[in-house]
């Protein structure tokens, strides 16, 4: 369903600049309308957030496993710390 007030919506909207916070009202004005006029597949679209690619999701495992191996690496190395310590400790008693 197109409304009359669609084509002048798209109108204002092609006169304001885009790096202005205006053209940020204006787009979130748009999409509150949209959102008013029933069309409740693109809300539920936008609800869900964007997909992303394959390359995108690849990149957010390869980051999480690097996160995952540099908390195993101060792990060892907390490990490595606290027992030249202790061995310091006993040579220095013995």
């Amino acid at each position: 369903m197109t409304s009359l007030a669609a084509p002048a919506r798209e109108a204002r909207a092609a006169t304001v600049d885009p790096s202005s916070g205006a053209a940020l009202a204006q787009m979130q004005a748009q999409d509150s309308d949209t959102e008013d006029a029933g069309d409740t597949e693109s809300s539920r679209s936008s609800e869900d957030g964007p997909a992303l690619d394959p390359q995108t999701e690849a990149d957010a495992a390869k980051n999480r496993s690097k996160i995952v191996v540099g908390i195993i690496a101060a792990a060892l190395l907390g490990i490595v710390v606290w027992g030249r310590y202790v061995r310091a400790k006993r040579a220095k008693s013995g």
